[in-house]
C-alpha cells in the first residue's frame, strides 16, 4: 500500500504571504481603531459632565436640599453671572450637606473631591489635572459643566482655562455640556 502525500500542509512561501497581508491589514487599521477609541472616550466624558450637570439642576431644585442652610452657599455659586470655578474647591465638607449627598448619590462618586476625577475620566486630558468645573452664564441663570484641560478634538492639546466662560466654551473645543 501506497501512501500519498498530496495533502503535505501550507509552504512556508504561503504563510509569508498571509502574514505580510495580515500586518498590512493591522497597519492599515489599528491607526482607525485608536481615533475611535478616543472618539469613544470622550463621549463619555462628555456624558459624564452632562450627568454632573443633570444632578446639580435636580438637587437645587429638591424642596428638601432648598431647605437645608447647609447647602445654601454652594447652591447660590451656581447662580453667580459670569463665575467661573472648580467644582472640587468644595472638599469633602460639602459631601456633608443635603446637596452634596443628592449630588453624589446621583452621580455615584462625590465630584466635590478632585481627587476622583481623575478616576471617572475615560479621555486622557493634556494635563493629568483633568477637573470637572462650572461656568456660569450671564444672567446667572443657566451654568455649563466642562472638564478643565480636556480637549474634544483627541488632539490632546492644553486649552486655557482662564479663557472658559459660559459664552466662550463653544469656541474652546473643551469638553463641555451646557
Amino acid at each position: 500500500m501506497k501512501k500519498s502525500m498530496k495533502n503535505g500542509g501550507f509552504s512556508l512561501v504561503e504563510l509569508i504571504i498571509v502574514i505580510a497581508i495580515m500586518a498590512i491589514l493591522v497597519g492599515v487599521m489599528a491607526p482607525q481603531l485608536i481615533k475611535y477609541i478616543e472618539k469613544t472616550n470622550i463621549s463619555a466624558d462628555a456624558q459624564l459632565c452632562d450627568t454632573v450637570k443633570r444632578a446639580i439642576e435636580v438637587a437645587m431644585n429638591d424642596p428638601e436640599i432648598i431647605a437645608d442652610t447647609g447647602s445654601d452657599n454652594i447652591r447660590d455659586d451656581f447662580t453667580v453671572p459670569n463665575d467661573s470655578f472648580r467644582i472640587d474647591r468644595y472638599g469633602d465638607s460639602l459631601a456633608q450637606s443635603a446637596f452634596g449627598k443628592a449630588v453624589a448619590e446621583t452621580i455615584g462618586f462625590n465630584p466635590f473631591n478632585g481627587t476622583t476625577h481623575s478616576d471617572y475620566l475615560k479621555s486622557h486630558p493634556a494635563s493629568t489635572s483633568g477637573i470637572i468645573c462650572v461656568s456660569v452664564d450671564s444672567t446667572g441663570s443657566h451654568f455649563a459643566v466642562y472638564i478643565a484641560h480636556s480637549d474634544k478634538t483627541g488632539k490632546k492639546r492644553d486649552i486655557n482655562v482662564s479663557n472658559c466662560h459660559y459664552d466662550n466654551l463653544e469656541d474652546s473645543d473643551m469638553i463641555y455640556v451646557k
